[in-house]
């Protein structure tokens, strides 16, 4: 609970992605055994109306065969330039730095260049 409650009180929506990318780079040095970065970006209809979502996760066991997803959901209002951006990226994925990587992805283009409509931090379990 710890990285959350850093995360919580590090991110906000007056911080730029870059500075929301730098925070959750910098709670992701906090050391866990069998982690795993997620970067996804879609639109979605998860609260019954489509938004972007650019998700920045820390993933890693919760010691009973299952997972908690450590979760910043950045959500932007859909439109036609971000309707179609789609991916999903895990840092085993690629043999690259991960965050460097993420920088180089149409959905960071997007959500760098866009105003953001909330952000959402979270702890989920698969």
């Amino acid at each position: 609970m710890e990285l959350l409650e850093y995360l919580k009180c590090n991110i906000s929506t007056n911080n730029s992605l870059d500075e929301i990318i730098n925070t959750f780079e910098e709670m992701c040095k906090t050391p866990i055994e069998e982690d795993l970065l997620l970067n996804e970006y879609g639109v979605y209809d998860f609260t019954g109306e489509d938004l972007f979502y650019y998700d920045l996760v820390r993933q890693y066991p919760d010691g009973e065969d299952e997972y908690f997803q450590l979760r910043v959901s950045i959500m932007f209002s859909p439109d036609e330039k971000n309707r179609f951006l789609q991916d999903t990226l895990w840092s085993d994925d690629s043999d690259k730095n991960f965050f460097d990587y993420i920088k180089k992805s149409d959905g960071y283009a997007y959500a760098k260049a866009h105003e953001f409509k909330s952000i959402d931090i979270r702890i989920d379990q698969t």
